[in-house]
C-alpha cells in the first residue's frame, strides 16, 4: 500500500475515533524531511477534520501546518495557525494537548524577537502540563523556554532550568525521557550557557558529546547550530583562528543546506569576531548580507543586532551620518517589534469588538501619518524645549489646541518635569505628587485618562479641591475649560503624561483623546528609547548595585588586556576577591540591608584601587580585579590594601546594625603558561580558593 492509500486509510478511522489521531501524528513527523508531501498531507488533515467536524483532530492539523509555516520563516502565518490550534483545543477544554500549541507559540514569538509573549505561552503551557501530569511536552516546553531566555540574555534564569532539567527525578510528575533531537537540542542549549557564562571549554566538550548521538546527521539545522556554537566558543577562549574556521564551516553548511535563518545568525556570530579582530570591511559586508536576508524574511531580533553593530561600528569609525542612520534603524525595529507584541496581546483578550477596535486605530493611525517625522528629529536630540515644541507643531493640525503640555515622570522621586507651550512661550515646572493637587497627577497616580468640558465644573470627578496650575501659568489658569490627560506607559510603567487644553467648553470627546493616547505612545516609546539608548552602554557596563563593571564588561576587557600582553609582553596581574560569609549578613537581616552592605563595601573598596586598575561584580560576592601593567609584587600591595581596610572598617546599615566583614583575596600573575584570559582568571581563582581555607588573607 502507498504512503497516500496508507494516509487516507487511517484519515477514514478518525470518524470511527478521533483517538486515531495518533497515528496520523505518527506518519507525519515520520514524513517530516518530505516537505512537499508532508504540506499536502496536513492539508489534507485540515480539509477532512472541517468536512467532518472532527475538531480535535483539526486543532493538530492547525498544529502541524504551524510548524511548516515556522520551518519556512513564515512567522506570522506560523502564529496564527498555532493560535487557531489553541482555540480549538481551548473549546474542547482539552487541557492535556493544548500545551503543544502553547509550545509552538513560544517558539515563534521566541523567533520573532517577542520574548515577553514567548514566556508568556511558555508558562501557560507549563501550567497545562502541571495539572495534566503531561511530562512530554513539559520538558520540550522547559527546554524553549531555556532557549527564550538565553535569546534574552537571562543565562542564570536558563541556567536554573538546566539544572532543574538534570535533578528531573526531583521535579514532580516529570518520568519523560528526551528523544534523539530533544536530547541534541538540550545539549546545544547548555552549551550556550556555559559559552555565556564564561565556560566555553566546558562548551565544547558537550558539543563534541552531541556530535555523538546517533541521530545528529540527520538534522542538518543542528550540525550548522553545533560549528556555529564551536566558533562562538573559540571566540571566549581567544582562539580566533578556530572560530574563523567553524564560523566559515556553520556558514557553508547553511548555504549548501538552504538554512536561511541558521545562515543570518552565523553570519551575526562571525561578523562579531571580526569587529574584535578590527576586520570592520568583513564585518560591514556580513551585518548588510544580514540586513537583506533579514528584512525578507522578518528576522527581526538578528536584523535589530546587525543595525546596533554597523551603528557601533560608524560611531568607532566616527562615521556620525552613517551611525546615526543605523541608530535610527535599530530604534524603529524596535518600535515596529514593540507595536506588533501590542496587537498580539490585544488580540488575546478576545474581545467581541476586536475588529472594530483595530479599525478605529487603523484610521486614527492614518490621520497621525504627518507624525513619521517626529521620531527622527527626536531621536538626535533630547531637548525636550525642542521636542515639545516639534510635537506643539505637529499636534495642531490634528486638534484645536490652544495649550499643550508634556510631563516626564521620575517615580523614584515620584515627580514630574511639566513642559507646557502656548504659542511660542514655553514653562517648566518640576511638581512633587506628594504635594500637590494637580490633574496631572490623579492622571499619572491612577494611570486614567481625563477628559473635561468646563473645569470649573468638573474637576470634582477626579480632586477634592480646585486644582492647582503650573507656576507660569497661573493667570492663563482661568481662561481654561476644555482638557484631556493620557498617561504615557511602556510596558504598564507610567513614564510621563501629555495633555491637550483649549479656552473653549466641550471641545474634546473620545476621537481627540484617541488621537493624543496614539501621539503619547508614540512620544513616549520615542524618548524612552532615546533616553534608554543614552543608558545602555552605562547599565550594561556596570553593575546597578555596586557600580563596578560587570561581569561580561571585566571579562571582555580582560581578554583585550590579555591579547595585548600576549603580543607585547606587557605584565597584568588578576585579583579574585570574596567576602567572608557575607551569606550571614543576607541570612540574618534580609536581602535589602544585604544589598545595602554590598553597596557600602563596593564604596570602600574603589577607594583602594588605582585609577589604572579594572574592578568587576564576577558573582553575588565575589569580585575581579584587573592591575594593567602591574606585576605580582605591586598587585599583592593592592590586594593587602582591599583586605586590611576591609577588615577596620564597620559598615553601618541603620541606626542599630553595624557590620564588619573580612576578605579573601586570591593574586595571579599572567605568565606564559595561560593560553586565554580565562585561564587567567581561573589561576587566581585557585589562589582564592587556598585563601578561603584560613579566610582574611592573600594567597598568591
Amino acid at each position: 500500500m502507498g504512503y497516500g492509500s496508507m494516509f487516507e486509510k487511517e484519515l477514514n478511522k478518525l470518524i470511527e475515533s478521533e483517538d486515531n489521531i495518533e497515528c496520523i501524528k505518527d506518519l507525519i513527523s515520520k514524513n517530516i524531511s518530505n516537505t512537499k508531501q508532508n504540506k499536502k498531507n496536513i492539508e489534507r488533515l485540515l480539509e477532512f477534520s472541517m468536512e467532518n467536524r472532527l475538531f480535535r483532530s483539526e486543532a493538530w492539523g492547525y498544529y502541524f501546518i504551524g510548524w511548516y509555516y515556522l520551518d519556512n520563516s513564515e512567522y506570522e502565518n506560523a502564529a496564527e495557525s498555532f493560535m487557531i490550534s489553541y482555540e480549538l483545543f481551548d473549546k474542547l477544554n482539552n487541557k492535556y494537548e493544548i500545551a503543544y500549541a502553547c509550545n509552538g507559540l513560544t517558539n515563534v514569538y521566541c523567533l520573532m524577537g517577542q520574548f515577553k509573549l514567548s514566556n508568556e505561552w511558555g508558562l501557560k503551557g507549563i501550567s497545562f502540563c502541571e495539572e495534566t501530569r503531561n511530562n512530554k511536552a513539559m520538558l520540550i516546553l522547559l527546554i524553549n523556554t531555556c532557549i527564550n531566555y538565553i535569546q534574552m540574555e537571562y543565562y542564570d534564569k536558563a541556567l536554573e532550568i538546566v539544572e532543574g532539567i538534570e535533578g528531573i527525578e526531583e521535579i514532580k510528575g516529570i518520568d519523560y525521557e528526551l528523544t534523539k533531537s530533544q536530547e541534541i537540542s538540550y545539549m546545544l542549549v547548555k552549551a550556550e550557557i556555559e559559552i555565556n557564562i564564561g565556560c566555553p571549554g566546558k562548551a565544547l566538550k558537550i558539543i563534541e558529546q552531541a556530535m555523538k548521538i546517533e541521530s545528529v546527521d540527520d538534522i542538518n539545522s543542528v550540525k550548522c547550530e553545533m560549528f556555529k556554537l564551536k566558533g562562538m566558543a573559540y571566540l571566549k577562549t581567544g582562539e580566533y583562528d578556530l572560530a574563523e574556521i567553524q564560523f566559515e564551516k556553520s556558514y557553508n553548511f547553511s548555504v549548501r543546506c538552504d538554512l536561511i535563518y541558521e545562515k543570518c545568525s552565523t553570519m551575526l556570530q562571525w561578523s562579531k569576531l571580526c569587529m574584535l579582530t578590527e576586520n570592520y570591511e568583513k564585518a560591514i559586508d556580513l551585518l548588510s548580507q544580514i540586513i537583506v536576508i533579514s528584512s525578507s524574511n522578518k528576522f527581526n531580533p538578528i536584523m535589530r543586532e546587525a543595525f546596533h553593530s554597523l551603528y557601533s561600528i560608524y560611531k568607532k569609525q566616527e562615521e556620525t551620518e552613517k551611525a546615526l542612520n543605523y541608530l535610527e534603524k535599530y530604534m524603529k525595529i524596535n518600535d515596529e517589534m514593540y507595536d506588533y507584541e501590542q496587537s498580539q496581546l490585544m488580540a488575546e483578550m478576545n474581545l467581541n469588538n476586536t475588529k472594530r477596535v483595530a479599525e478605529q486605530y487603523k484610521q486614527l493611525y492614518k490621520r497621525t501619518e504627518l507624525l513619521s517625522s517626529i521620531g527622527q528629529r527626536i531621536i538626535s536630540n533630547l531637548d525636550m524645549s525642542l521636542i515639545i515644541r516639534i510635537i506643539h507643531e505637529e499636534i495642531s493640525k490634528l486638534i484645536d489646541v490652544d495649550y499643550f503640555g508634556i510631563a516626564v515622570y521620575d517615580s523614584k522621586k515620584n515627580q514630574s518635569e511639566y513642559y507646557f507651550m502656548k504659542n511660542n512661550k514655553i514653562i517648566y515646572s518640576t511638581i512633587k505628587y506628594d504635594q500637590e493637587n494637580t490633574l496631572g497627577g490623579y492622571c499619572i497616580r491612577n494611570k486614567e485618562d481625563i477628559i473635561i468640558g468646563n473645569e470649573k465644573l468638573e474637576f470634582q470627578k477626579y480632586l477634592y479641591s480646585e486644582p492647582e496650575h503650573i507656576k507660569g501659568f497661573e493667570d492663563e489658569g482661568d481662561k481654561i475649560s476644555s482638557i484631556i490627560y493620557t498617561p504615557m506607559i511602556i510596558n504598564e510603567k507610567v513614564v510621563g503624561l501629555m495633555t491637550a487644553q483649549s479656552e473653549k467648553e466641550n471641545l474634546y470627546g473620545k476621537d481627540e483623546l484617541n488621537i493624543l493616547k496614539i501621539l503619547a505612545n508614540y512620544t513616549a516609546i520615542a524618548v524612552e528609547n532615546v533616553k534608554v539608548y543614552k543608558e545602555i552602554e552605562n547599565i550594561a557596563t556596570y553593575d546597578s548595585l555596586t557600580k563596578f563593571l560587570t561581569k561580561t564588561e571585566i571579562l571582555k576587557i580582560g581578554d583585550s588586556i590579555y591579547e595585548k600582553a600576549k603580543y607585547s609582553n606587557d605584565k597584568f596581574t588578576v585579583v579574585m576577591i570574596d567576602l567572608d560569609d557575607f551569606k550571614i549578613v543576607n541570612d540574618t537581616y534580609g536581602h535589602v540591608y544585604g544589598d545595602k552592605a554590598m553597596s557600602l563595601i563596593a564604596e570602600t573598596m574603589s577607594k583602594c584601587i588605582r585609577n589604572t586598575d579594572y574592578i568587576g561584580r564576577f558573582g553575588g560576592d565575589e569580585f575581579l580585579l584587573i592591575c594593567s601593567e602591574t606585576g605580582i609584587k605591586e598587585a599583592l600591595y593592592v590586594a593587602e590594601r582591599i583586605r586590611k581596610t576591609i577588615q577596620s572598617s564597620v559598615f553601618v546599615l541603620n541606626d542599630e546594625i553595624k557590620v564588619r566583614m573580612t576578605t579573601s583575596l586570591g593574586v595571579h600573575e599572567y605568565d606564559e603558561n595561560d593560553n586565554s584570559f580565562t585561564d587567567v582568571v581561573k589561576r587566581a581563582d585557585q589562589c582564592l580558593y587556598l585563601a578561603k581555607e584560613t579566610r582574611n588573607t592573600v594567597m598568591r
